[in-house]
């Protein structure tokens, strides 16, 4: 039984097959676990010189353990922590050879004994895409993991990871034609599979063809949350005064709050009698710059139009046209909803080897899949 590793270490991968055998190696980055380590030391230092520090100085002051003594403790295990663990994370690897039929992989564990294991590149189902959220202390981001795809967690292999999203699809549809495998990625309906000798068809070319599965609704009336005008030469689509949400609601909150907190603080000072300082001025008038600016953001919607020849999504303010993004409906090759983790939504996402579109964010989840299936509709001629 094969001890089941955590999700691909890297967050920076390339598994080049141009000469073979190939090999890669899946390991997390060893600039930040040197980071950790450096910062680690760094904390146990400091944690054991202000432990050491009071011990030896006789306590007559009446200074509270709890504020000197046990803080230095509670600093000492969190460095330990993190040196144990940047080590246990670069200890940790997998080493994967491929000689053109057969993958090697051999598993070295942070605690435990190295394994190994061989499979065969015909056991594999398709070459897999998706995004995964990831948080980093205070910063959060996506990484973008290309795979080939096996029932078995454990023999799934990394074929390309990183966290920029630059010409993922095309790479994607890459390794697939060179292991001339099935491209699949995550869609609203579980996983989806589109075979390599079709990943350069557009989506009207796959529904002459029969090879769109079945679209299950799409067809009016349309929800609530969608007004829905077909003109002669286009079809404009728009929420209906879906501007706010609970994200929104929140935001305002929170804004709101901040603002009479800075206010109501400055006028007690100013009535007792003591003389504001530049800075907090400077801090008030920034504040104000940046809720006035998301306020705003929070009445921003996005108009979708469908024409014979192209596909828009117009970001609009208060009705007015701020910017737009098109794509020609030949080159349209798959129309899905996509998940953001950052924000936790769902949104249209319209497709291409160049770029996606997205549009709908902060419609419900089931508009969003009535409106995937109105598009295609519109797009196929169905």
């Amino acid at each position: 039984m094969l001890t089941r590793v955590p999700d691909h270490f890297s967050s920076n991968l390339k598994f080049d097959f141009a000469k073979l055998p190939a090999s890669v190696t899946d390991r997390s980055s060893a600039l930040m676990s040197v980071l950790g380590i450096i910062f680690g030391s760094m904390l146990l230092g400091l944690g054991i010189f202000e432990l050491l520090n009071f011990i030896s100085v006789e306590n007559t002051d009446g200074k509270s353990l709890l504020t000197v003594e046990i803080g230095a403790v509670f600093v000492i295990f969190l460095a330990l922590g993190l040196i144990i663990g940047s080590v246990f994370s670069f200890i940790r690897a997998k080493k994967i050879f491929f000689d053109g039929k057969e993958f090697k992989i051999f598993c070295r564990p942070a605690v435990g004994v190295t394994y190994s294991f061989s499979e065969p590149l015909s056991d594999y189902a398709g070459v897999r895409l998706r995004v995964l959220f990831i948080q980093s202390g205070l910063f959060n981001k996506n990484r973008y993991i290309i795979d080939l795809y096996h029932q078995d967690p454990n023999k799934i292999i990394p074929l390309y990871i990183s966290t920029k999203n630059k010409n993922i699809r095309k790479i994607w549809e890459g390794y697939a034609k060179m292991f001339k495998l099935p491209a699949l990625s995550i869609g609203d309906r579980g996983l989806v599979q589109r075979e390599y000798a079709d990943l350069d068809k557009s989506l009207k070319e796959l529904a002459d063809a029969g090879k769109l599965p079945f679209i299950a609704s799409g067809k009016f009336p349309a929800p609530a949350s969608l007004d829905i005008e077909e003109k002669k030469q286009e079809t404009v689509i728009e929420p209906a005064g879906i501007y706010w949400d609970t994200f929104s609601t929140l935001f305002l909150f929170i804004a709101i709050a901040a603002v009479f907190l800075l206010t109501a603080g400055g006028v007690y000072l100013t009535i007792i009698g003591t003389t504001l300082p530049l800075k907090y001025w400077a801090f008030g008038a920034i504040l104000l710059l940046a809720v006035a600016y998301f306020a705003l953001k929070l009445f921003n919607s996005y108009r979708l139009i469908i024409s014979n020849n192209n596909i828009t999504v117009c970001e609009t303010l208060f009705g007015s046209v701020l910017k737009t993004d098109t794509l020609e409906v030949k080159k349209i090759e798959n129309v899905e909803l996509s998940y953001n983790p950052t924000i936790d939504r769902y949104s249209l996402a319209i497709i291409s080897d160049d770029k996606i579109i997205t549009f709908g964010s902060r419609l419900p989840v089931s508009d969003l899949l009535w409106l995937k299936d109105y598009v295609i509709r519109k797009l196929t001629g169905n």
